[in-house]
């Protein structure tokens, strides 16, 4: 699997490999935002304010995963507040 995220500036992160077989569940994902993509988020934009966005993997929606996002990214959309047909208004098309 890969991740990746794009702004809505246009400036993408750094893929994200995870190894083959390697199931991502809360822990595997909050290591990923821990580790890996809130340090290049700082590093990239600073103090600067965003909207940290995810769709609904069952990782993501994690009490663990919702709780971290809250006190790490300043606008977080948690699974409350997502549309109930996400893929239709979903940032990312219209970003790219």
């Amino acid at each position: 699997m890969v991740w990746a995220g794009v702004m809505s500036d246009g400036k993408k992160s750094p893929l994200i490999f995870v190894p083959e077989g390697v199931k991502i569940n809360k822990e595997v994902y909050l290591s990923m935002l821990n580790d890996q993509v809130l340090p290049w988020i700082k590093a990239e934009y600073g103090e600067t304010f965003f909207t940290f966005q995810q769709d609904s993997a069952p990782a993501h929606g994690s009490k663990l995963v919702q709780e971290w996002c809250k006190q790490n990214f300043p606008a977080f959309w948690d699974k409350f507040t997502w549309p109930p047909s996400s893929p239709d208004l979903n940032v990312m098309d219209f970003s790219m």
